[in-house]
């Protein structure tokens, strides 16, 4: 059988990972805070609520797989 991998060490950023952190949780606040409108807003301001609310999850999920 051949080896798929090696194993190597790896060096991970702790200062890039926290940032990286902090950017998943405020998009997470600001798709909430979104949502929590929209739920008050009435037609085309909910649809526009709910965009916002879904770019931030895109945001979330960007931040999240490190693009």
């Amino acid at each position: 059988m051949r080896k798929l991998r090696s194993k190597k060490p790896m060096s991970i950023d702790l200062d890039h990972m926290q940032t990286l952190h902090e950017e998943a949780i405020e998009q997470l606040e600001l798709m909430e805070t979104a949502m929590e409108a929209a739920e008050e807003a009435k037609d085309t301001m909910r649809d526009s609520l709910d965009n916002i609310a879904v770019n931030h999850w895109h945001a979330y999920m960007d931040v999240v797989h490190m693009r």
